[in-house]
């Protein structure tokens, strides 16, 4: 099911006796948010709701909605150490989680208590940030990142072995088994992959296609030097929604998808 379907279907959802939506801005490169600015808004946004169940004059619906807003609020704390840039927490009257994001983009934090949840910014980030895959791309290994909404779904590694000339899949962006060899036989193998590399990313590309279109992806970015994104471009069906000329390999995949966004959105 696509961003854009599973947004319409949790829109669709009632609950009576009501329904809290949370957006909270955790954006840590913003002055204000490095003394744990969010957790002074998470505060004042419930506190607020819970003045308005009050002036409800009805018990129930108080008794709800503090039971509610307890659960979504260690819920949220519970998350801290894995906070990014943005936070959507949409939570039922019984304590369930219809929708929880830890997102790479910033949001504009929001509270409401309605009987349906609230999805206007996550309709404005689905046409701004939607499903697409980061490969990169660094001689013998490929990473895929499957984002989507400025949320990290899923990531795969793809890792050239020489001694079987096969590519190998790993979950997450687990290491290649080094070579137990000497550094002649290593310079070796480099050379070998250097003189087919045209031949064995025309091997992997098929599969990173299936990958793109397994996971609803409306598209690829292709990130690494020149010479590799070029030799992997041409093989490839998915559509190249942009090509950024960056070593990104090394680093962690938050930041990787930040620079990335950083230059679409320059």
């Amino acid at each position: 099911m696509s961003e854009v379907e599973n947004i319409k279907k949790l829109s669709n959802v009632q609950d009576e006796n009501g329904i809290l939506s949370i957006y909270l801005n955790t954006d840590f490169t913003e002055g204000s948010q490095q003394g744990g600015e969010w957790k002074i808004r998470l505060k004042n946004g419930l506190k607020k709701l819970k003045e308005y169940a009050e002036a409800s004059e009805s018990k129930e619906q108080l008794k709800t909605y503090k039971s509610t807003a307890e659960k979504a609020d260690q819920r949220i704390h519970d998350l801290q150490a894995d906070m990014q840039k943005g936070l959507v927490l949409i939570v039922d009257s019984k304590g369930s989680i219809l929708l929880e994001k830890i997102l790479q983009v910033p949001i504009e934090t929001d509270f409401q208590w309605e009987k349906h949840p609230v999805v206007d910014q996550l309709d404005f980030l689905q046409k701004d940030y939607p499903a697409a895959g980061i490969l990169l791309v660094q001689q013998r290994d490929v990473i895929l990142l499957d984002t989507a909404l400025g949320e990290i779904r899923d990531q795969r590694k793809f890792s050239w072995e020489l001694e079987s000339e096969d590519w190998k899949q790993y979950q997450g962006t687990a290491a290649r088994a080094k070579t137990a060899s000497g550094s002649t036989h290593v310079d070796e193998l480099q050379q070998r992959f250097e003189e087919n590399q045209q031949r064995w990313y025309k091997k992997l590309a098929p599969t990173l296609d299936k990958e793109v279109k397994k996971r609803g992806l409306e598209g690829v970015y292709l990130v690494g030097s020149k010479e590799y994104v070029r030799d992997l471009e041409q093989h490839l069906g998915a559509e190249i929604m942009d090509t950024i000329p960056k070593n990104l390999i090394s680093k962690p995949a938050h930041e990787i998808v930040n620079e990335v966004y950083g230059e679409i959105v320059r």
